[in-house]
């Protein structure tokens, strides 16, 4: 069997990389990317020895290109721009390369879209979880492109089965996103959004994972969007103090206004060392922080699979912490 990855040298496609080349039911595990030497030498950090059914070659979205890899019998398409100050490149990275690697697959192929729950925006008011048939109502330039690329998607309809998914959070080793948690609670105070709670669905990248692989299972011929997560929701004062528990730091948790976190936002424009600090506190990623819960329905997809997420928030940061100890970052 082989499987197609695109994105792997993010933190989910080098994990998806990494349980392929040791699944003994897969022969070949290739991996498009801008630089070849940054997976090898990624992958050589992690542990991971040479393998003769690991192919890596250089590509680059949006002008994916595999008509000439024949017939593919799998693929997680995870590579797409999370961050950027220009509403372009989501939009021609998220969309165009989504749809360019669509029309350029050979064979069969189950295909597994990584989308996002930003696609769908946050939880309706005054519901627990948001639903798949629930209106769809990004908040960000991101969200935006990720619900334009599900839409080009079943427009093309494709002649072979592909799961949209709606991934919330993932956390994990390797997750670039939880390092300015984990520094911020190495301090005395730990600033937090709003006086409020805010609720979260996640996912371990390791259970997203085993998801990917329950649904590779099924014998569906359609598109389909699902929601996953872990079965437990998480609150922002819960992350925190999570973190500092597996850092063994104390401190003192301090709601900021979100007025004053929207003026750093908006002063993250003329101060680009913000953005580089704090991705998602730029003026268009920064909306998704002002709701109130993101929370998702996951009922769907367990009917369908029989797949639920067994990681902990605990267990989770734990091995994140350690891999940030590794890299030297922390």
């Amino acid at each position: 069997m082989r499987i197609l990855i695109t994105g792997a040298t993010g933190f989910i496609g080098r994990t998806l990389v990494m349980h392929a080349l040791r699944d003994d039911s897969i022969t070949e595990v290739i991996a498009p990317v801008r630089s070849v030497e940054k997976l090898r030498t990624q992958l050589t950090r992690e542990g991971v020895p040479e393998s003769p059914k690991l192919r890596i070659m250089e590509a680059e979205a949006p002008d994916w290109n595999f008509r000439d890899l024949g017939a593919v019998d799998r693929v997680v398409h995870g590579a797409g721009v999370l961050f950027s100050r220009s509403r372009d490149a989501y939009f021609r990275i998220n969309v165009e390369g989504t749809t360019q690697l669509l029309q350029t697959l050979r064979g069969s192929p189950r295909v597994v879209i990584l989308s996002s729950q930003s696609a769908g925006g946050p939880t309706p008011k005054g519901a627990f979880a948001k639903k798949v048939g629930d209106s769809d109502r990004p908040l960000s330039w991101y969200g935006a492109s990720k619900l334009r690329m599900e839409l080009a998607v079943r427009e093309m309809a494709p002649r072979f089965p592909v799961l949209l998914l709606r991934a919330p959070m993932v956390l994990g080793p390797g997750d670039m996103a939880t390092l300015p948690l984990f520094r911020m609670v190495r301090g005395k105070i730990w600033p937090k959004p709003g006086w409020r709670s805010k609720y979260f669905s996640w996912i371990a990248s390791e259970d997203l994972v085993t998801a990917c692989n329950a649904w590779f299972a099924l014998d569906t011929a359609e598109v389909q969007t699902m929601h996953i997560a872990e079965p437990d929701v998480i609150c922002d004062a819960q992350l925190m103090r999570t973190a500092a528990l597996v850092s063994e730091r104390r401190g003192i948790l301090l709601p900021v206004p979100q007025m004053l976190l929207r003026l750093v936002a908006l002063a993250s424009q003329f101060m680009p060392s913000i953005g580089e600090k704090v991705p998602s506190l730029t003026p268009d990623r920064a909306r998704e922080i002002w709701p109130n819960r993101w929370v998702l329905d996951t009922e769907p997809f367990y009917e369908m699979t029989g797949w639920r997420g067994t990681a902990t928030l605990e267990e989770t940061l734990a091995r994140t912490l350690a891999w940030f100890r590794r890299e030297g970052l922390i």
